[in-house]
């Protein structure tokens, strides 16, 4: 169990206020205050600075923060899986490039083999994947994204082209570098996903901008935006493995543009501590077994 003064520094960390932070808890302000003053106490630093009427955490303060956010994410796996006895359910999460490209393949294995696990998955972009794993939502993340290599336990399970892709009927097909798909209507994932964080970043290196392109579309929706790009609406950037269907089938092409060369490692990630790190181990192996099939086969 959480000890109480730190569910309380969690709680002023939110509220930003001993008055409401002392409501939410039922307790006094200076009881508030005494569960601060004793962590200063015996981590030997100070926690909060006022600035104006709030309180603002100090450096110390924002790291103790971001382990206590963790110690209470595990507190709530283990609290879990104590309750679930024998039965177990795990909750992960994967992109939508993951989820789309790779998932068809990956979780019937994972059935098959973890029948005493039931698996519940959820599809968001890389930073909701990594909060809700942060906040104990999930037990692990399949992520095509950047992350702070730093703050997780992970293991790389599939490598892909980042590639552009246009329709095989579109003059696009012709472009050979960069900056010549300036000239074409650019259909691109949301701010936030990994995809989109990996092409800005090219487009940084090239000193160019999705703000360039003569059109900038946003998609959330992997399939609908694939789809656009079959019918020859506009160009898009994205895991040659989130395409490969589309691509086996013919409906989309890669452009091979001279310079983007480039392969990026997909991600089984978890908080390193976990209860479960040993389950989670085996899951990140077969996960990555699964995987190897799904290469793409162009017709």
């Amino acid at each position: 169990m959480l000890d109480p003064k730190l569910h309380t520094f969690l709680l002023l960390v939110q509220c930003q206020s001993t008055t409401r932070c002392a409501e939410l808890l039922h307790l006094t302000q200076p009881a508030v205050s005494q569960h601060i003053k004793a962590l200063e106490s015996a981590y030997g630093v100070k926690l909060f600075i006022k600035e104006g009427r709030r309180l603002a955490l100090t450096p110390q303060g924002q790291r103790l923060a971001q382990l206590c956010r963790r110690l209470a994410t595990l507190d709530e796996q283990i609290a879990r899986e104590m309750r679930q006895g024998d039965a177990l359910t795990l909750r992960f999460g994967a992109t939508l490039s993951i989820a789309d490209g790779l998932m068809p393949t990956v979780l019937p294995q994972l059935v098959d083999h973890f029948p005493e696990i039931q698996f519940h998955m959820v599809e968001q972009n890389t930073h909701v994947l990594l909060e809700q794993l942060e906040n104990g939502l999930l037990d692990f993340a399949l992520i095509e994204g950047n992350f702070d290599h730093r703050r997780y336990d992970y293991h790389p399970f599939f490598v892909s082209r980042f590639v552009g892709l246009c329709s095989p009927n579109s003059p696009y097909r012709a472009f050979r570098c960069l900056r010549d798909t300036l000239q074409a209507p650019l259909i691109l994932r949301e701010s936030g996903s990994g995809t989109r964080d990996i092409f800005e970043g090219e487009c940084r290196a090239h000193n160019l901008a999705v703000t360039d392109y003569v059109s900038l579309c946003e998609i959330e929706h992997i399939p609908t935006l694939l789809g656009l790009v079959a019918a020859g609406k506009g160009i898009t950037f994205a895991y040659e493995a989130a395409a490969r269907n589309l691509l086996t089938q013919n409906q989309l092409q890669v452009m091979e543009l001279e310079d983007l060369q480039l392969e990026r490692p997909f991600h089984f990630v978890c908080l390193p501590g976990s209860p479960q790190s040993e389950l989670l181990a085996r899951l990140a192996r077969t996960v990555e077994q699964a995987a190897e099939t799904c290469t793409v086969k162009i017709l």
